[in-house]
């Protein structure tokens, strides 16, 4: 029986998870704002300056699937708690750096500890609220965080540096980090549900070492195109990530269990959070591109201009878990990426001088509409049916993909955008933004397709279930 302590201390576990996440989201994104002052203060030469950002999301997106695995098998509130001391550590030595490569390091060291955060925030979170409605619920504010997150960390980002200086982009991180330490250690406990004893290390190694390169690739390919770096970061990769395929092969406790792929609602759902962030990723990459190059907004303005998009996106998601209880993920998750696409089309007919108001806004506001109603099914799905024991696992392989899928899609359609314009004129440079969104729309159907697929039930709730089930204070 549910009781109200127990439902307090459901609400405050599922809000320190979540302001985890978030924290992790923001500092993807905050530092892009801050890049200039950072430039000018630690006189960053610019060949320099692009790994105060690629550190981080390096990092991040090398080591999650290790972490994830780590943490079915030694416990994920011991890897979690670690990683929120990690983190907080590392913001605290990038916020009083006093030269570039200080902050680097530091940046570097941030992206580890996100690392252990994230996959196992997500696997407490599927394994404190039993599946069906309950979780449904939960991971639709989680859902709520994500999305909203990266859209509104720009915002947050500039003015923080305005008003505090760059410094503050990290160092508001500390408090926040010691706060959580103290919070995780009274409201969560450890599960006993563990994979195996033993984490195959070697497997391990040539996964993350394998990322990394291939994460640097992708992110080095739109700004410098295929170069020597490029070539020989893509084959150590490659030669890594093939070595990590024969040591899954042959090890008696993989890795990664690559019978989790073989579930429809763990397919749909890797499928559709990988697609659907690289198309809503390069989307506002391109709208904050034609907004400043074309419309001729700045910095701030742009900021501003996406923020229907964040408000949208925080009323809509936290009712989406409510749906998928009574419809399943699937309709929610058609519906809204074709909403998605419809936006992201309505963007690819942006005139050579547009306005915001009439030829962004509109196409915006359906791309919020349609994040917001599909974001959670998507982890709703790809959780659902999953064993305890392997859901750190698979919040590992479902944030890998929400963070390889926009580098990918990024680099892909950059490079599209790139081979349409012909002249740096903003005529020509709307072109190649037209052309970027028509991309981003193709991404996200095919998504969708992928997404209609899917057995219709996936995360439905019984009569009896959702008779029996309580909400959860606080959550839609």
């Amino acid at each position: 029986m549910t009781t109200p302590r127990t439902r307090r201390g459901d609400v405050l576990a599922l809000a320190l998870l979540c302001t985890a996440q978030f924290m992790l989201i923001l500092d993807v994104v905050v530092v892009n704002v801050a890049v200039p002052s950072i430039r000018t203060d630690l006189e960053v030469p610019d060949g320099a300056l692009q790994f105060v950002a690629v550190a981080y999301t390096v990092a991040f997106g090398s080591l999650l699937v290790a972490f994830g695995r780590a943490g079915d098998v030694h416990g994920r509130r011991r890897i979690f708690l670690a990683g929120l001391t990690v983190f907080t550590l590392a913001s605290l030595a990038a916020g009083l750096a006093q030269t570039g490569w200080q902050l680097i390091a530091s940046r570097a060291v941030q992206g580890i500890g996100a690392a252990m955060i994230s996959p196992t925030a997500l696997a407490l979170l599927t394994i404190r609220f039993e599946e069906g409605p309950a979780r449904n619920r939960a991971l639709s504010v989680w859902g709520a965080v994500g999305a909203g997150g990266a859209i509104a960390g720009q915002l947050i980002g500039g003015v923080l540096t305005e008003v505090a200086g760059w410094r503050s982009v990290f160092l508001i991180n500390v408090p926040v980090g010691v706060l959580a330490i103290v919070a995780a250690t009274a409201l969560l406990s450890e599960y006993r549900e563990r994979a195996g004893t033993r984490l195959d290390g070697v497997a391990a190694v040539l996964l993350s070492g394998g990322l990394v390169p291939a994460v640097l690739a992708v992110t080095w390919l739109p700004q410098h195109g295929l170069t020597s770096a490029v070539v020989v970061a893509l084959s150590a990769a490659a030669v890594l990530l093939a070595g990590f395929t024969v040591r899954q092969r042959r090890s008696s406790a993989p890795l990664v269990d690559l019978g989790l792929l073989r579930r429809a609602g763990v397919r749909s759902g890797f499928a559709a959070l990988a697609l659907s962030s690289a198309a809503l990723t390069t989307s506002l990459f391109f709208t904050s591109l034609y907004l400043q190059v074309v419309v001729g907004h700045g910095a701030l303005a742009v900021g501003l201009a996406f923020a229907p998009l964040t408000v949208l996106i925080l009323l809509i998601t936290p009712f989406s878990g409510n749906v998928v209880t009574r419809v399943g993920a699937r309709p929610p998750l058609v519906v809204g990426m074709a909403l998605m696409a419809v936006g992201m089309l309505w963007l690819s007919r942006v005139p050579d001088d547009g306005g915001y108001w009439t030829d962004v806004l509109p196409g915006l506001l359906a791309m919020a509409v349609g994040s917001g109603i599909s974001y959670a099914p998507m982890f709703i799905a790809a959780t659902t049916g999953v064993p305890p024991e392997e859901q750190g696992l698979t919040s590992g392989l479902l944030n890998t993909s929400q963070e390889l899928g926009p580098a990918i899609g990024l680099a892909a359609l950059a490079g599209v955008a790139a081979a349409v314009t012909t002249a740096p004129t903003a005529a020509s440079l709307a072109s190649g933004y037209r052309a970027g969104f028509l991309g981003a729309a193709l991404l996200v159907l095919t998504a969708t397709v992928a997404a209609a697929r899917m057995p219709r039930d996936i995360g439905r709730a019984t009569p009896s279930e959702e008779a029996a089930t309580t909400p959860v204070a606080g959550v839609a």
